[in-house]
């Protein structure tokens, strides 16, 4: 990923961004008979995940710039 700043222009606050991220999908979790988890690390592999295209400050949610990778 390409991240064009150091800091955000808006606040000055250096820690940095995130992006809204879209995710489509059904979950299956699992469990014992004795209402334990089971093991589920797989859990998540049958998402569609889309990473948003926009970067927003961490701290005061402002838009940034476009995520170019």
């Amino acid at each position: 990923m390409i991240v064009p700043i150091e800091v955000c222009p808006h606040c000055g606050d250096s820690r940095g961004f995130y992006t809204k991220d879209y995710v489509i999908g059904t979950v299956v979790t699992r469990y014992t008979f004795r209402g334990e988890l089971e093991e589920n690390g797989d859990m998540y592999e049958g998402l569609k995940h889309t990473v948003g295209k926009c970067a927003y400050c961490l701290n005061c949610n402002k838009r940034l710039f476009k995520v170019d990778y």
